[in-house]
């Protein structure tokens, strides 16, 4: 047996003990209570039945001249199971009597006060004084036989164990029945997870919506497989991009390389220019592969307060206009900072002279328009101008296009985006600082 059905059977069976051990107890809590009850309520009959049979014997007898005599037939019979005592002296008793009984009945009457008492285990006994002008001159004493009430108290004690080891085998079933069907999905689940493998995260144990506990659990998990299916393929299309982004700088530093190396001996400025060519596209790379590395690692500080306008002047050496009252972005210094550099770049590649940062704040956003007095991105690329490899018609100046992919990536990582803009530009956002947001204003002619 594997440890997985070990383990499973191991936990149905604690729990089966826990629930028939409770309903054992409970049965024989009730059981025991039960047994109690009835035996004090037989007592209490038996006692009320000894009264009374007294106050009947009591009745069937005469006081005359100071002695205690029983009565004639014609005017009623003492009860057969009695005892009439005339001071000390028995007048009458039961023909047919065990000795014990009718020295304990004898002895009962002679004490001269109501009282009552047993015999043996199974008969009791009930004496009551007669009286004549208030001087105790005899006494009643009668006797009544258990043995009917104890059969049918031990027939009653029996029939309850025997209810009681049906009703425990009943339980038994039932429960057995209720953890079983309880644990069914715990069961299927344990399957599914086994014969799943490492790219079957597509996979659910789909038992519906929740229901109970275990079903909430199942829901909860498919939830969390949704999750961890999401990671995955963000993370393979994290590397396909990377893929993607790399190989065509690799290809034109090895197409420059290969120029160099057929170019003659006397073509020295020719190969300088093109291992220039080639530095400079892998510093591109380089910083490309750093800031996705940074963006997949997670690295910074977390959410901070990011002074916008700091950075860009700090980083980017263009011009920066920005309202004195421009709220803080929220997000990772660095990422605003690697987010920024592939914008500047690139304005700087195209740009025939101005290259500018206007930096505005609106609806929780703060905005870094790159402006430039170049040509610009091409209207009739749109969106596509932010798909790795994509350059716009015109450029002939080395570019791979990394930049607004690379850009959008690290925005998007700090909860920003980056858009196109007016006049072939784009824009940087990023959200504003909750507490800080308000009051914000783009300047004039943003």
């Amino acid at each position: 047996m594997s440890d997985r059905v070990r383990a499973a059977t191991t936990f149905r069976g604690r729990l089966l003990a826990a629930s028939m051990l409770v309903l054992g107890l409970g049965l024989a809590g009730i059981l025991i209570a039960g047994n109690l009850v009835l035996g004090s309520r037989v007592n209490a009959d038996q006692q009320r039945l000894l009264r009374a049979r007294a106050q009947i014997a009591l009745a069937a007898v005469d006081v005359r001249g100071g002695h205690v005599v029983v009565r004639s037939p014609g005017r009623g019979r003492v009860d057969p199971e009695a005892w009439v005592l005339d001071g000390t002296r028995a007048v009458s008793r039961p023909a047919q009597e065990d000795p014990a009984v009718d020295r304990a009945a004898v002895a009962l009457g002679r004490a001269g006060r109501p009282a009552t008492d047993e015999a043996g285990d199974d008969v009791g006994l009930r004496a009551v004084p007669v009286v004549d002008r208030g001087r105790r001159i005899g006494a009643v004493v009668v006797a009544l036989s258990a043995e009917p009430v104890e059969r049918l108290r031990r027939a009653v004690v029996l029939g309850s164990v025997v209810l009681a080891g049906l009703l425990l085998l009943a339980g038994w079933y039932a429960i057995r029945r209720a953890v079983d069907g309880a644990l069914r999905p715990v069961g299927r689940m344990t399957d599914d997870a086994a014969e799943w493998g490492a790219n079957d995260l597509d996979r659910r144990f789909e038992l519906g919506p929740p229901r109970d506990e275990l079903t909430a659990l199942a829901a909860t998990l498919d939830g969390l497989l949704g999750r961890i299916a999401a990671s995955r393929r963000h993370e393979q299309r994290f590397a396909a991009e990377v893929a993607h982004e790399l190989r065509t700088p690799i290809a034109r530093m090895r197409a420059r390389a290969e120029l160099a190396l057929r170019a003659g001996p006397d073509a020295a400025d020719e190969r300088e220019e093109a291992l220039r060519a080639v530095v400079g596209e892998v510093d591109r790379v380089t910083a490309a592969i750093e800031a996705l590395l940074a963006v997949a690692r997670g690295e910074g500080g977390g959410v901070e307060s990011v002074d916008v306008a700091a950075i860009a002047r700090e980083s980017t050496g263009v011009d920066v206009v920005a309202p004195d009252d421009l709220p803080p972005a929220e997000g990772d210094a660095e990422i605003v900072r690697r987010a920024l550099a592939p914008l500047v770049e690139n304005a700087r590649r195209h740009a025939r002279e101005r290259v500018e940062l206007v930096l505005s704040a609106s609806a929780g956003r703060v905005c870094v328009a790159v402006r430039d007095d170049g040509p610009g991105i091409p209207p009739e690329l749109g969106e596509r101008a932010f798909e790795p490899g994509v350059r716009g018609t015109g450029a002939t100046d080395g570019g791979a296009g990394l930049g607004l992919p690379l850009a959008r990536r690290l925005a998007r990582s700090c909860g920003g985006d980056v858009l196109l803009g007016a006049e072939g530009g784009v824009v940087l956002e990023l959200p504003a600082m909750p507490a800080l947001s308000r009051g914000g204003s783009p300047p004039r002619g943003s």
